[in-house]
């Protein structure tokens, strides 16, 4: 394993259940179209018990990402909690598949492995509904025993500050990584979660964060001003490197040589946008540890992120062969 160029990733480690439904069977479940709400485990099995089982695959946000580093040929390593049982097996097996290292030992007991159902529309929208379950059990202590002693990059999922200890098992990471001289990056993970957690990230970006990476929703909302251009002016001031994604309209970049504007790559058609975002900040954090000039690092983000969304599913799985076959 190339240590140079190892990336960690830490963040909810989750089942995705990816399901085709109506688009009334989002606001009948009380969900924003497009955005991801956390649920008890009453809610997680009302909706489970509508849906079905849908198709089953490791998924969270970070691991996506730490997942398509096999694509551009990267070592990965990701840190997150799942339970004992048969879905924290198989998230940890796929993760295996994929070459990722997953050193936190699952829990005994508890709600199980947390997971999260994908409700995708008939235009391609997903709408998540997620219960943590034993992703809420990750602790600092977790994050001593587990991280590798070398990496070049640390990438933390905000959606972690929801756990009790994410906040804390966040800090280890990042003054572990601080104190080695790796790179430390930040994905807000949306717009919802930084409201939720605004002056944890903050402080946050303020104290350790090197690296910027979201859509302009999300750095909208951590900066106040929804404006990409405000957004990516407000993210530059505050660290070195910034990537804010616009979905079809590609990305904004920037870090000391520049901005720069680099396109999304065309597809035929938009089938399912699930994880786009992961596979972009995949390529161009990759990039950016292999030493690519940004633009380079972005256009690599692009053409990860649209080989997600032409099939179902976050990634190149048995959801998408599934569901595409269905």
């Amino acid at each position: 394993m190339n240590t140079d160029q190892l990336i960690v990733g830490i963040g909810n480690a989750l089942v995705d259940v990816v399901a085709t439904v109506p688009e009334d069977a989002i606001a009948r479940h009380g969900l924003d179209k497009g955005g991801m709400a956390l649920v008890d485990g009453a809610a997680a099995e009302t909706l489970y018990g509508e849906v079905g089982p849908g198709v089953q695959q490791s998924g969270g946000s970070v691991a996506n990402t730490i997942a398509h580093l096999a694509d551009i040929g990267l070592s990965g390593c990701y840190l997150g909690k799942v339970a004992e049982d048969d879905l924290g097996a198989r998230f940890r097996r796929e993760m295996a598949e994929k070459g990722i290292d997953c050193p936190v030992p699952p829990m005994n007991g508890g709600s199980g492995t947390g997971r999260c159902v994908v409700l995708v529309t008939p235009d391609g929208e997903r709408t998540m509904s997620t219960h943590l379950g034993a992703a809420q059990g990750i602790a600092p202590a977790d994050i001593a025993a587990a991280l590798p002693e070398r990496f070049a990059l640390l990438l933390v999922e905000g959606y972690l500050w929801d756990a009790p200890e994410g906040g804390a098992a966040i800090a280890e990471a990042a003054r572990k990584a601080r104190a080695i001289g790796a790179k430390v990056a930040l994905t807000p993970s949306d717009a919802g979660c930084v409201e939720r957690n605004r002056d944890a990230m903050l402080a946050f970006i303020r104290d350790y964060c090197d690296i910027l990476v979201g859509n302009h929703h999300e750095v909208g909302a951590l900066s106040g001003d929804d404006d990409p251009d405000a957004a990516l002016a407000w993210a530059l001031s505050q660290v070195g490197t910034v990537a804010v994604t616009e979905s079809e309209k590609g990305s904004r970049v920037a870090d000391a040589t520049g901005t720069y504007r680099v396109e999304a790559e065309a597809v035929s058609r938009v089938v399912d946008t699930t994880g786009a975002g992961d596979a972009f900040a995949s390529g161009f954090l990759g990039g950016i540890v292999q030493g690519k000039p940004i633009a380079d690092a972005a256009r690599e983000g692009a053409r990860l992120a649209a080989s997600v969304i032409t099939h179902y599913g976050a990634r190149d799985g048995e959801a998408a062969r599934a569901l595409n076959a269905g």
